[in-house]
């Protein structure tokens, strides 16, 4: 895959598939999500969240570009693009950790266009809800890199409202219009 962006820079701490649930428990700076929607099925919300489209409901965000022709799987490398002003472009490279189909997606950033990550690490379950919906759960963790020693989970609550609210945008990906419900664990 040609990289959309040049990559000047490695994230100094890639998170491996053994350090993934300590890395999400104890960064920085942490989100931790918990949506339900009512009204889409667990597979539906599985084809948004591990497509090229997840977060592209966002004015800027462009979404994921995966290797075409490649069958996704631990391992794959896809990028991630948005735009950030006039002549800035913002994008990451991103490694899948655990790639489990219709229940569980985890990646970490590996390098990216602009140097304020240090590492980054995303996990993606979905599950069925027993009266037909289903249920994301969203775990980011970050630690920048220029700054990662200081503690960041003040930012939590306000980040989590802004997450929340991209979240929402997700029913558009799937055609139904409804909006789901949220909570905060």
């Amino acid at each position: 895959m040609q990289p959309f962006a040049r990559f000047r820079f490695r994230a100094t701490d890639p998170v491996y598939d053994e350090g993934i649930e300590s890395f999400l428990n104890s960064s920085p700076f942490r989100t931790h999500i918990v949506y339900d929607y009512p009204r889409i099925s667990a597979d539906d919300l599985w084809q948004v969240v591990s497509s090229d489209r997840m977060w592209s409901w966002l004015p800027s965000v462009w979404g994921c570009r995966y290797p075409v022709g490649e069958e996704v799987a631990p391992g794959t490398v896809r990028d991630f693009q948005m735009f950030v002003h006039h002549w800035l472009i913002y994008a990451q490279r991103e490694k899948i950790l655990v790639w489990e189909p219709g229940s569980r997606l985890v990646y970490t950033a590996t390098d990216a266009t602009l140097p304020f990550f240090g590492t980054w690490c995303e996990q993606y379950v979905v599950e069925p809800l027993p009266s037909g919906g289903s249920q994301l759960t969203w775990t980011m963790g970050v630690k920048p890199r220029f700054i990662g020693w200081l503690p960041m989970r003040w930012l939590t609550p306000v980040m989590s409202r802004v997450f929340r609210f991209g979240l929402r945008g997700l029913v558009r990906e799937v055609g139904t219009g409804i909006d789901g419900t949220e909570r905060v664990v």
